[in-house]
């Protein structure tokens, strides 16, 4: 209503008043009744003149809020213009973005894969581990034995050669035994030789002569070795003589 009024006064139309009761002019009253009809209308365009007033700060303040919010749709407007010019930015660092987020993948899936070659190594390595302590178990069970072989065919061997000795040392007193039976029998028989010329056939009592042997008999004994030596210089006489009778005279 105040913006048709100020449109009215604006144009030039004339303003429909309606004046306040009793205003009307009374002609009864002369200048009177004249000047109230003036002192009247002034006051009624007084009274539009306060409404237009308001009616215009009414409108003026629209007009501000109108402006300010055309200003801010501007302001906003500029951003949103300046949001426009910084989207292929924005753009561009969403697809460096996106790349990157994709090398970031490709990385943790390489991560995942060597993490599933580290256990598959692990375990690898643990059943190696498993392995080289069954080996050395084994080993030194080996070794264990080796030793108590070692032990037992040491002590063994020990055994068997000081068996083998009193062996030996009882067959060297046997064959010295022997040896002196024989040598003592030699000599016996040599001195019977000497005397008798011939020897007697051994009895039963002596052993036979496959039992002989011939380191039974020893010869290293200097006084038999000088008998033997007297009864071969006593053949060599003999023969020398028998010779000597059979060349003519």
């Amino acid at each position: 209503m105040p913006l048709k009024r100020l449109q009215r006064l604006s144009s030039g139309a004339p303003t429909p008043t309606t004046p306040p009761e009793g205003s009307l002019p009374h002609l009864e009253g002369g200048g009177t009744d004249l000047l109230t009809m003036y002192q009247s209308q002034w006051a009624t365009m007084h009274h539009m003149a306060v409404q237009n007033a308001t009616a215009a700060e009414a409108v003026a303040g629209s007009i501000s809020e109108l402006c300010e919010e055309c200003e801010s749709q501007h302001s906003q407007l500029l951003e949103l213009r300046s949001l426009l010019a910084h989207l292929p930015n924005i753009m561009a660092q969403l697809h460096s973005s996106l790349s990157t987020i994709g090398c970031v993948r490709n990385s943790l899936e390489e991560v995942e894969t060597g993490l599933l070659d580290l256990e598959d190594t692990i375990e690898e390595a643990a059943a190696q581990e498993q392995i080289l302590d069954m080996k050395m178990r084994v080993t030194i069970k080996r070794e264990n034995r080796q030793h108590k072989y070692n032990m037992l065919h040491n002590e063994l061997s020990h055994q068997h050669k000081e068996r083998m000795a009193a062996v030996e040392r009882a067959q060297e007193g046997c064959r010295r035994d022997r040896r002196e039976a024989f040598t003592e029998r030699f000599q016996d028989d040599l001195l019977e030789y000497k005397t008798k010329g011939c020897i007697n056939k051994p009895s039963s009592a002596v052993p036979a002569s496959s039992d002989l042997r011939l380191e039974d008999v020893s010869l290293l004994d200097c006084d038999n070795t000088q008998d033997l030596e007297d009864f071969l210089l006593e053949e060599e006489d003999d023969d020398a003589q028998t010779s000597t009778e059979k060349k003519p005279s």
